[in-house]
C-alpha cells in the first residue's frame, strides 16, 4: 500500500483527535514493517493525544490488510527538530536554521545547514554562510530544522 492510501485511512482518525497529520514513514524491515505517523496540533500535542490516535488506529482493520498483521505503529509528534515532509510546512519556518541532505550534488557537497530566507510551492533558499543557495524540495533526501537548543533553555528559563 502506499503513503497516500494509508494517509486517506488515518487522517480521518488524526482529524477526530483534533491533530493533524505532520507526515508519514513506511519503514520496511526483514521480519516486520513500521508505521511511522507524525501529528502536530496549534495547541500542542502530547503523550495523550499520541496515545488515542495509536489506540484508535489499532481498530483500523484496513491498516492490517495492506500492512500485514505483524506490522508496528509507532504516533509521535515531529518534535524540535522536526523533519519536513511538504514545501508547505516550511513556510512557518522561515529565518529558523535547517539542515538538509540533497538527492544530487550540489558545489560537490549534499549536507547543507542555514537559514531558511524564502520559499513557493516548489523551491526554497537558504543562507549558507555567505551563499544564497535555491533548492527543490522534491531533490532533497530530508530537510529538518534544525533548533538552537541554547535560545530554548534560556526562553524557557532552564538555563542563565
Amino acid at each position: 500500500m502506499y503513503k497516500e492510501e494509508i494517509e486517506k485511512i488515518i487522517v480521518p482518525v488524526i482529524n477526530r483527535n483534533n491533530c493533524v497529520l505532520w507526515g508519514t514513514e513506511i519503514l520496511r524491515g526483514r521480519k516486520n514493517t513500521t508505521l511511522r505517523i507524525f501529528i502536530d496540533s496549534n495547541k500542542g500535542v502530547d503523550i495523550n493525544d499520541c496515545e488515542n490516535i495509536s489506540k484508535d488506529l489499532n481498530y483500523e482493520p484496513s491498516l492490517d490488510l495492506s500492512l500485514g498483521e505483524d506490522y508496528v505503529l509507532e504516533v509521535s509528534t515531529p518534535g524540535l527538530d522536526r523533519k519536513f515532509f511538504d514545501i508547505n510546512q516550511l513556510k512557518d519556518y522561515i529565518g529558523e536554521e535547517l539542515s538538509l541532505k540533497s538527492k544530487e550534488l550540489l558545489s560537490g557537497k549534499r549536507n547543507f545547514t542555514g537559514i531558511l530566507l524564502d520559499c513557493d510551492t516548489e523551491n526554497f533558499t537558504l543562507k549558507v554562510k555567505e551563499k544564497i543557495i535555491e533548492f527543490n524540495f522534491d531533490n532533497t533526501d530530508f530537510c529538518k530544522l534544525k533548533p538552537n537548543f541554547d535560545e530554548l533553555m534560556k526562553e524557557n528559563n532552564y538555563a542563565k
